[in-house]
């Protein structure tokens, strides 16, 4: 299984978007120098998600809130299998992240 994580693992798209009231105004991770606090809730997310199956991954920063120490993320993640038409499993996570140091609070839930 370890093998089959870190062929995955090397195969996840990280969506560098932003989504706010208007698309448009998507910003790039490394503008804003968020990279190692989306990667880190990134890591956590594979490591509680279910991979069976897994071809590529799709992970959505789609809410970002700064606090006191860091920042609160809301990543939503979509797996894919061989069909790769539809998503076999879908994920919404909230991380408190601050750098690529693991997690100060992390929840994920699959969603239905």
């Amino acid at each position: 299984m370890s093998n089959r994580r870190n062929t995955v693992a090397s195969s996840i798209a990280i969506a560098g978007l932003f989504i706010f009231a208007n698309p448009a105004n998507a910003t790039d991770l490394a503008d804003i120098g968020l990279e190692n606090e989306v990667n880190a809730c990134v890591a956590e997310v594979r490591d509680h998600a279910d991979l069976t199956d897994a071809v590529r991954l799709r992970h959505d920063v789609v809410a970002i809130e700064r606090r006191i120490v860091g920042y609160t993320l809301n990543i939503s993640t979509s797996v894919y299998g061989a069909a790769d038409a539809d998503a076999i499993r879908a994920y919404t996570a909230t991380c408190v992240v601050n750098g690529d140091n693991k997690p100060l609070r992390f929840t994920i839930s699959q969603k239905s």
